[in-house]
């Protein structure tokens, strides 16, 4: 009986850190924006950079992972230097207005 309680242990922990490597691609892409130039790329990251993050997201709720510890894990873009992540906002926001 227990080990069938440890399969699922494995798997969560699986996913876990499958959630992690998403967010920790977000970091990267999200490091990339701050120094990226052209609008066009800009906008490329932006959707790479919500897809990776959404997908770590969904990945936390399905494996009930307490999400008050991804705190330490988000970038405050609201400090941040680069204008770029202000341009990053108003793209998904516009998608996201189309969308509706």
């Amino acid at each position: 009986m227990f080990s069938f309680l440890n399969i699922f242990k494995k798997k969560d922990v699986k996913k876990e850190e499958e959630a992690f490597a998403l967010l920790k691609r977000a970091s990267i892409i999200s490091k990339k924006i701050a120094e990226e130039s052209n609008d066009a790329k800009l906008k490329g990251l932006a959707f790479e950079l919500k897809r990776s993050h959404d997908e770590a997201i969904k990945i936390f709720e399905e494996i009930n992972y307490d999400m008050n510890k991804l705190d330490r894990y988000y970038i405050d873009t609201k400090n941040s230097l680069s204008g770029n992540y202000k341009k990053v906002e108003s793209i998904l926001n516009n998608f996201k207005n189309r969308i509706a």
